[in-house]
This record gives C-alpha cells, sequence and structure tokens, in this order.
C-alpha cells in the first residue's frame, strides 16, 4: 500500500482528499500548521509544522511515495503580500527540494484557476491566457512556473491540478453569502452577469485520485470541477430557492464601489490593517470564472456526479447542520 503525504492536510480541500484518498486504499500523511479544531482524523500519520521550514518538510516527505501539494495562505484584501509570496513560492520551492531530494514517485500540485483570472475565452481551457489579478493569484501563478521549472531541471513526475470554485461541507468561504441572502440583505453590485462555476468537494477529490499513478496524467496540467457555469444572478436565485426565500433584489452599481474599495486599501494597507472593503471582494461581481473540463474527461474519463444545483442543496444542509443557517 503506497503512502502519501498531503500538504494543507487539515484545511478544506486537503481533509476531503486525506479522507477519500485513505478510502481508496493509500496510507495517509498529513503535513499541517495549526493544531485546533480541525485535527486530521487519529489514523493518519500528522507531521506539525510550517511548510517553509526545510527540516519539518523533509522529515513530512521522508519515505512516502507521492505528494499531493494544497498549502496556500489565506486570501486577505491586499496586506498580505509577503506571506503570499513565502507561502505559495518559496513553500512550494521548499517541498519540491524535498521531493527532489526523497526520490517521491509523483508530485501532485494544486493550483487554481485563478491563475486565468478573469477569462474572457468563454469557457475556457488549460491553455487560455494566464491573467492573474491580485496577489494571491500571481504567487500561485508564479508557483506553478516553479513546478515546471523544477520538473525540467530534475526530471520529476509532476502533474498540475487547477480546480474550480470550492463548494460543499467544511466550506465556510461561501457562508457569508448564503447567510445574507436568507437574511434578505444581500445587495448585488452591477449587473451581475459575471459567470460562476462551482466544484463538488467529492467531485474534485476524484479528479485528484484518478491522476495519481496514471502515465496519462504525468507532465500535465488540468482543470477539475463541476461542468456547469452560470451567471450570478442565476446562481444568486438557485441559492434562495434553495434556502426557500426571496432573490436579492437589492442592486448598487459598480463603479462607486469600486471606488470606495480602492480608497479603503490606500488607507489600509501602508497601516497593516485589514481593508473592510477590497477589490478583491468586488472582483467577485465581475470575473468571469467557466470552463472547460474536456481534457480531464478525454484523458482521466473524470466525470462530475454533482450538480450545481445539488452541490448548493447540499452546502445548505451541512451549514444547517453545524448550526450556521
Amino acid at each position: 500500500m503506497e503512502q502519501l503525504l498531503i500538504t494543507g492536510g487539515n484545511g478544506f480541500l486537503g481533509s476531503h482528499l486525506a479522507e477519500g484518498l485513505h478510502q481508496a486504499g493509500y496510507r495517509i500523511k498529513i503535513l499541517a500548521r495549526n493544531r485546533g479544531s480541525d485535527t486530521p482524523a487519529p489514523e493518519f500519520e500528522t507531521v506539525w509544522g510550517d511548510i517553509r521550514d526545510e527540516a519539518v518538510v523533509d522529515h513530512a516527505v521522508r519515505g512516502v511515495d507521492r505528494v499531493i501539494h494544497t498549502v496556500s495562505n489565506f486570501r486577505k484584501g491586499g496586506s498580505d503580500k509577503d506571506q503570499a509570496h513565502g507561502i505559495n513560492v518559496e513553500g512550494t520551492k521548499v517541498v519540491l527540494e524535498a521531493v527532489r531530494r526523497h526520490k517521491v514517485k509523483q508530485y501532485v500540485h494544486c493550483s487554481t484557476i485563478g491563475v486565468h483570472g478573469s477569462v474572457l475565452e468563454i469557457p475556457a481551457t488549460e491553455t487560455t491566457a494566464f491573467n492573474p489579478g491580485d496577489i494571491y493569484q500571481q504567487t500561485k501563478l508564479e508557483a506553478e512556473e516553479l513546478v515546471w521549472e523544477f520538473t525540467r531541471h530534475h526530471c520529476l513526475t509532476t502533474t498540475v491540478i487547477r480546480p474550480i470554485s470550492l463548494i460543499g461541507p467544511g466550506d465556510t468561504r461561501m457562508l457569508k453569502l448564503f447567510r445574507m441572502i436568507k437574511k434578505g440583505r444581500f445587495i448585488k453590485f452591477g449587473p451581475c452577469n459575471a459567470y460562476f462555476q462551482p466544484a463538488y468537494i467529492d467531485d474534485v477529490v476524484e479528479g485528484f485520485r484518478l491522476c495519481l499513478d496514471n502515465p496519462k496524467a504525468f507532465g500535465e496540467v488540468f482543470i477539475i470541477g463541476g461542468d456547469e457555469y452560470v451567471p450570478l444572478e442565476t446562481l444568486f436565485t438557485i441559492i434562495a430557492e434553495e434556502l426557500q426565500v426571496k432573490p436579492p433584489a437589492i442592486r448598487i452599481p459598480l463603479t462607486p464601489m469600486l471606488w470606495a474599495a480602492s480608497l479603503c486599501e490606500t488607507i489600509c494597507v501602508p497601516l497593516g490593517i485589514e481593508p473592510p472593503l477590497h477589490r478583491r471582494r468586488m472582483s467577485f461581481f465581475q470575473n468571469n470564472r467557466a470552463f472547460s473540463i474536456a481534457k480531464a474527461k478525454k484523458r482521466l474519463d473524470y466525470r462530475p456526479r454533482i450538480n450545481l444545483r445539488e452541490s448548493i442543496r447540499r452546502t445548505i444542509v451541512w451549514y444547517e447542520q453545524e448550526g450556521w443557517l
């Protein structure tokens, strides 16, 4: 039975990968930074420490057959430039050095569709031009480029996965949106005609599984997620319908909010304060996220099982079970 290391194994994606791939027959080791409420299951060997700590990473990688690297910094409004580069780029370099040193069979790198930014090509593909829109996306792109540089120079067996926007039990990033729609307090900014495409967490885990020990995935990049993208206006309506409330009706022009967000960042960031309003938050209403998963279907026989509405429904059920809605 092969042993698999998952960096960030107590995060949203990492914890689902650990459980899903354990059920698929892998022995799981986890590298996690913080001990807390999201403690990994006791059957998983856990190494605690920072992804930038060479000794910790070397200890975690030693003896494993394959590595899935999911660690990335938590995005904030613009005050995290050094942290983003340190974790996303330098942390990736530390992992790659350990993978090379210990002759790991396969390195699977979790990137993001954010490297493409707001796409003009609908649907976008793995070859769509890069267009990162913030420091998180820029440093994730730098990390991905570093991965391929290492692969070429050191003959690593590498796969890169760009997950589409994750949703499902365990995710809290969408919670505020669901709460505000339920309470009738959600405000729409602009026409809300940008596309959004969710990726149900179980489907993404299956995409990663299909890449492991699969020669068709070696040296390749795959966009992994759901098969449906809809305008934000439609997304908000579906959420409201599943919550059994009226769809949000209040709308404010986007341009003045962009000005206000820029002003907040200009004042707060130099002072080391997280801006209460920032351009990245407004970008949710601007950026097109519509992607093709045709390559994963063709090469990996990947087939997402959970459609958009069911993804939202299952997420709501989990929020309610946790007492958050």
